[in-house]
């Protein structure tokens, strides 16, 4: 017996499928993931130098070969990484099924925190305290970068973050992007497709997905913060 399938439906006029790329064959596919959980340092007096580039923890691990297992399925045509370890090592675990080594891109890696100073000053003996915890207070409620003392401006961040991620997007048309970066990195991104300056408006989990479509003229998030893959035991920011 021969089942035939009935005739696809014609979009309408107005359809509210092809705003969003539903069913786009060329969109170029973009999959954001943080890197899995780092390894923090455990000295009581904090040196900003030790929280730049630590490798991966024992958990964080385990989260990369959580979401490499979730991204096993689907193609991935190309891979990146920042040149931070974190990353580096999460994209690796990724890579692995697909038989693909990440390239790493430098203008992908995390915002640079106190990066005008030296790796082992604390930069709150190097401003008045009274400042150094209004700038904290205020931090906790606007979640704006410039707030850190001696850092890397926000406006640079974002530019260098969107610079990167939207040539990677012009290079590769119609391709599945798979970029494993940081969290600020992620925010700049998003930030910009949804047409919000804010430099954080969520902290994604570690190794959690963020999906885009695009095309030349619309830009669609599809998700964020996907992270049903690591289950309660593994769900960690």
């Amino acid at each position: 017996m021969t089942v035939i399938s009935p005739p696809e439906s014609p979009e309408p006029p107005f359809s509210v499928r092809e705003p969003f790329l539903i069913g786009s064959r060329t969109a170029t596919r973009i999959t954001l993931v943080r890197h899995g959980q780092q390894q923090y340092p455990v000295s009581d007096v904090f040196t900003h130098g030790d929280w730049v580039d630590p490798h991966l923890s024992d958990i964080g691990r385990q989260q990369a070969a959580a979401v490499a297992a979730a991204l096993s399925a689907r193609p991935i045509d190309v891979l990146v990484s920042s040149t931070l370890s974190r990353a580096i090592d999460t994209a690796a675990a990724i890579g692995e099924p697909h038989g693909l080594t990440p390239i790493q891109m430098h203008e992908l890696r995390e915002i640079e925190s106190y990066r005008d100073i030296a790796g082992d000053e604390n930069p709150a003996d190097l401003i008045p305290e009274a400042e150094w915890l209004d700038r904290q207070s205020r931090f906790r409620l606007e979640r704006r970068w410039d707030l850190m003392p001696f850092g890397e401006p926000a406006a640079e961040f974002r530019s260098r973050c969107l610079l990167t991620i939207n040539g990677l997007a012009d290079a590769h048309r119609g391709k599945h992007i798979v970029i494993v970066a940081h969290g600020g990195v992620i925010n700049a991104y998003l930030s910009d497709v949804l047409g919000t300056d804010e430099d954080m408006f969520f902290l994604p989990t570690h190794t959690a997905i963020s999906r885009v479509v695009l095309n030349d003229e619309i830009r669609v998030i599809r998700s964020i913060n996907e992270h049903q893959h690591l289950g309660e035991s593994l769900l960690t920011y």
